[in-house]
């Protein structure tokens, strides 16, 4: 599940948790400059969970320094026991733009992000940086890339430990996934852009949710992605969308099982 967070704080920790306890495998919530801060979200929901994953999808080194930002992961995967990912992009316009951010260097800017928070995670010198006495102890914590661009890909595959992929409709996803896997094999995230009460859109799809949930197999099958997921970006409240998703899931479950 990936969340956007405009809802209160309170109310996507508690979907958080409903997600875990209804066996989702991870939660991915966007990083839009000054919504809700993901791992602050993550950090109050790791007491309250056990076994979903949490991700952060996506966060900017535009907006946060990339050695606080494997600080603060640091911290909320030592608290929820090894469960974080955490994704870099460029970021969009909805975070950017409040503050008038914009990089005509995308890629040597996720690059030095991902390098900076190696060093910071592993406990390494880089460039630019050398562990201090007080640095917490190492921890390894898997860096996505989320992007769409060929150039990212391709840098998401020499860098990186997999892509996350989501808003592709008007995407040759195949070529995308192709591209990510150009130089090594690294997992792939792929996030269909879910409504399950307005009508669907260039960016996604609607439905009842055993129709979004034959839609989105199709995706399984043909591009054989390491994890599949909605991306919730219906107009209703959050806990809706919660309910919609996790029936989703759950005919997801029956049609794989019958597969299998």
């Amino acid at each position: 599940m990936w969340i956007y967070p405009v809802a209160p704080a309170e109310r996507i920790v508690e979907a958080i948790r409903r997600l875990d306890d209804a066996g989702v495998d991870e939660v991915w919530i966007a990083d839009e400059g000054v919504a809700r801060d993901p791992l602050a979200l993550f950090a109050a929901a790791a007491p309250l969970t056990s076994t979903i994953r949490f991700g952060v999808g996506i966060t900017s080194p535009l907006l946060r320094h990339p050695g606080a930002v494997a600080s603060t992961a640091m911290t909320v995967d030592e608290l929820s026991n090894g469960r974080l990912t955490v994704g870099w992009g460029v970021g969009g316009h909805e975070s950017l733009e409040p503050f008038g951010l914009s990089t005509e260097r995308p890629v040597g800017v996720v690059r030095d992000a991902l390098r900076t928070a190696r060093a910071v995670m592993r406990g390494q010198s880089a460039t630019d940086y050398t562990p201090p006495a007080h640095a917490a102890p190492p921890r390894a914590i898997p860096q996505f890339v989320g992007a769409r661009g060929e150039q990212l890909n391709r840098l998401a595959s020499r860098e990186a430990d997999g892509v996350f992929l989501s808003g592709f409709e008007h995407h040759d996803i195949g070529r995308v996934i192709g591209l990510a896997r150009s130089h090594r094999p690294i997992a792939i995230a792929l996030y269909q852009s879910v409504r399950f009460t307005t009508p669907e859109d260039r960016w996604s799809i609607a439905g009842s949710p055993a129709s979004l949930a034959t839609r989105v197999a199709s995706l399984a099958s043909e591009f054989s992605p390491d994890s599949l997921g909605l991306a919730l970006v219906d107009g209703a409240d959050l806990g809706t969308m919660i309910d919609g998703a996790i029936e989703t899931i759950g005919h997801l479950r029956l049609h794989f099982a019958r597969g299998a």
